[in-house]
């Protein structure tokens, strides 16, 4: 994909070969021009969808026609909308980096607006172990990356100039016999305050010009091959009118960096790679670090100046007594941005990669997976996207982003699009089913961009205080379809449980001893409530227990269950356990968070003029103290039925919850399509370990669900003792 002509067309003219062909992409005309650049770069943030489709449609007619797309970055939505393309057709992407780190370790390759940070090409061509480390901590596979060296320091072995000294200078108007300090300046767009750090690098010229007008020396500045105008047209007066600078124009580069640094008596920069440029060419180099930041240059030695004094200081000494290489780390260079060496053969190295990919010899597998697939893989994500608020990201999902092994969260479903900031998502996430304008929108969002949407819902091991508090959510349970709950369309949960694999014993065992662990520890969605003993009914009557749902919870509507089914469920119990209390369990929701449930006080009371066999428990208490209490557990759709399962009582589902039609519990309204036979270690690995995914706030990291129950187990003692204590005290 040609771009700025000086960077990455330069490279793909070293890497011209006999054994394949480089042809360009002809997507955007006249690309060398940096106002289309901007344009096209600005167009395709703005609108990426149509971007993607005008892309989809030029690579259609070449797909089987090519071995590879080659891309110097793809962190931009310009280039990265074209990998997601090549992604989705089956053209493999090989990255070759026209740079390596350039102020910022962090910065480097990061797109500051769509917050992209991470490579999505197949193949990596990288130049040492700089960028290698820098890929690989931000998630991409170390098994892609090939380190080949940096081809734009080839030319720097052995090089012979073009000019001598003397026409050199002549073409720029100055004198062959003075001594003449080159400074690179660069556009400085990928920082974070952009207008600050040109500001300073305009401030290091003008010292530069005021240095050489007081020490008769001579100044060439070169400006930036992406054509950015850095100066300004008050400093360009200067430097035009004075007899002793030029201007080398990127419009028209007069030589290449190469001649520019072999002429230099001292090149100098605020950070260019031409300062080390400069070491490769045995010339002296000075840093102009104007603004504060950590240069990749300040491990080789490069000497850096802050201020005037600093850099006149620093190049009085260059130019009287010369540079000395000795005092630096080629050594360390080498390994950071080279093989170990720098031979000049980097090139040639990428030219034999490339010449096998293209006869066949090297297979380019492209990443078939979907980001959903890479989830469900635990691999990372580099961007995602939820339509949630600041205050609910600030609370109850603040964990989502490393539950989901994500480096970036951006908020999407803004109205009327809203694309920019969603462009590099590459996953769209939805809490819940329950419609709302931001979801609809998001709807739209993804579908426009050829995204997925990835259902996401609090896990069963969810934390100690309930999500209605505002507590932090430490489990979610994942599914590609629909809700795990929603029994009107297969889930992804469902589909494993019906035709995914049976578990090997390794699996069957450990989710044996997760349940086991589970129930000795008594931990449950809900942890808040006290685990005590309580007396409730009657000490000689049996007892059964009736799981109360919050009123219109979408696990109720979307698990076939109405109101009808709950006055169903009472009726039935009382009918068929004449000589049991029927306890019913309040939703936690209903007790302290406000909500309206189906067995509330006003539905009871019919019932309850005809029987005194029914009692509520309307305070909060551990599931596992109330399954202390009783033999069976009715349910309609609730999770707590599962627990009860786990607890070994035998449950009856008047509705269609995740756990039911695997011939585990008494179901009061089959579902035909579930004909398997499930075990109970069999759900509980797809539920709560195949789809679940578990953080640790103690240890800021994800764990397994078997480390998250000893974390709430030990949370929730640790608080009971402590309010054990206070009351004690206050007693």
């Amino acid at each position: 994909m040609p771009w700025i002509p000086e960077h990455g067309d330069t490279l793909m003219l070293q890497l011209e070969s006999g054994g394949y062909q480089l042809a360009a992409f002809d997507l955007i005309k006249n690309v060398e021009d940096n106002q289309v650049r901007r344009e096209a770069a600005r167009f395709a943030r703005e609108r990426p969808d149509l971007y993607r489709r005008m892309i989809v449609r030029r690579l259609i007619p070449l797909r089987g026609q090519v071995n590879g797309f080659v891309l110097t970055f793809d962190w931009a939505p310009v280039m990265r909308i074209i990998v997601e393309v090549c992604r989705e057709l089956g053209i493999p992407t090989i990255l070759i980096p026209h740079e390596s780190v350039f102020i910022d370790r962090d910065l480097y390759y990061t797109d500051i607006t769509s917050k992209a940070s991470v490579p999505l090409c197949d193949l990596i061509l990288t130049w040492g172990e700089m960028q290698r480390g820098i890929f690989v901590e931000r998630g991409y596979p170390a098994e892609r990356i090939i380190s080949v060296g940096a081809p734009k320091f080839d030319a720097y072995r052995n090089y012979r100039p073009k000019l001598d000294r003397q026409l050199f200078h002549r073409l720029y108007g100055l004198r062959g016999d003075k001594k003449t300090i080159l400074f690179a300046s660069q556009p400085l767009d990928s920082q974070s305050d952009t207008v600050l750090a040109r500001e300073s690098q305009r401030k290091a010229i003008g010292d530069l010009l005021a240095y050489a007008q007081a020490s008769d020396v001579q100044l060439i500045v070169r400006s930036p091959p992406s054509k950015d105008d850095i100066l300004g047209r008050t400093l360009r007066e200067e430097l035009t009118t004075s007899p002793l600078t030029a201007i080398d124009d990127a419009h028209c580069f007069l030589v290449e960096p190469i001649e520019a640094v072999h002429h230099a008596d001292v090149v100098t920069s605020v950070n260019s790679t031409m300062l080390f440029e400069a070491v490769l060419s045995d010339r002296p180099a000075v840093s102009m670090k104007y603004i504060a930041f950590d240069s990749q240059w300040d491990r080789v030695g490069i000497p850096a100046a802050t201020d005037f004094d600093e850099a006149a200081a620093l190049l009085d000494a260059t130019l009287a007594n010369g540079f000395d290489r000795t005092s630096l780390d080629l050594e360390w260079a080498a390994q950071q941005f080279g093989v170990g060496t720098f031979d000049g053969r980097a090139a040639e190295r990428i030219r034999l990669v490339l010449t096998d990919i293209a006869s066949g010899e090297r297979l380019v597998v492209p990443v078939a997976q979907t980001a959903i697939d890479r989830v469900f893989s635990n691999q990372p994500l580099d961007v995602i996207a939820i339509p949630s608020s600041d205050q609910t990201l600030a609370t109850t999902q603040q964990y989502l982003l490393p539950l989901m092994n994500a480096r970036t969260l951006v908020t999407s479903g803004g109205g009327d699009l809203g694309l920019q900031d969603v462009a590099s998502a590459e996953l769209f996430l939805q809490w819940g089913l329950k419609e709302n304008p931001e979801k609809l929108s998001q709807t739209v969002q993804a579908r426009a961009l050829g995204k997925q949407i990835l259902i996401v819902e609090d896990g069963f091991v969810r934390s100690v205080g309930i999500g209605l508090s505002g507590e932090p959510g430490l489990s979610v349970l994942l599914d590609d379809t629909t809700a795990y709950y929603d029994a009107t369309t297969p889930s992804r949960l469902e589909r494993l449980l019906e035709a995914g694999p049976r578990l090997s014993a390794a699996e069957k065992l450990r989710a044996r001893s997760a349940i086991d662990k589970i129930v000795a520890s008594r931990v449950s969605k809900y942890n808040h409530a006290p685990d005590i003993q309580i007396q409730v009914g009657s000490a000689e009557r049996p007892k059964v227990l009736l799981v109360d749902q919050r009123f219109e919870d979408q696990s109720v509507l979307c698990g076939g269950a109405d109101e009808t089914t709950f006055e169903r469920m009472l009726a039935d119990a009382l009918r068929e356990k004449p000589s049991h209390d029927i306890l019913i369990k309040q939703h936690p929701d209903a007790i302290t968070g406000g909500k309206s449930s189906y067995f509330s006080d006003e539905r009871l009371a019919v019932f309850r003029a005809t029987s005194d066999r029914i009692h509520t428990v309307a305070f909060d208490i551990n599931p596992f103290a109330l399954f202390d209490l009783v033999d069976e557990v009715y349910v309609a759709t609730s999770g707590m039925g599962f627990e009860a399962l786990l607890a070994g009582k035998t449950v009856h589902c008047y509705g269609t919850p995740f756990y039911s039609g695997w011939g585990l519990t008494q179901d009061r309204l089959p579902i035909e399509r579930r004909t398997r036979a499930r075990t109970i270690e069999d759900v509980f690995h797809f539920t709560y370990i195949d789809s679940s995914r578990y953080y640790h706030p103690g240890r800021a990291a994800r764990v397994e669900v078997e480390e998250l129950v000893d974390y709430i187990a030990r949370k929730r003692d640790a608080g009971r003792l402590i309010l054990e204590a206070l009351t004690e005290a206050q007693g």
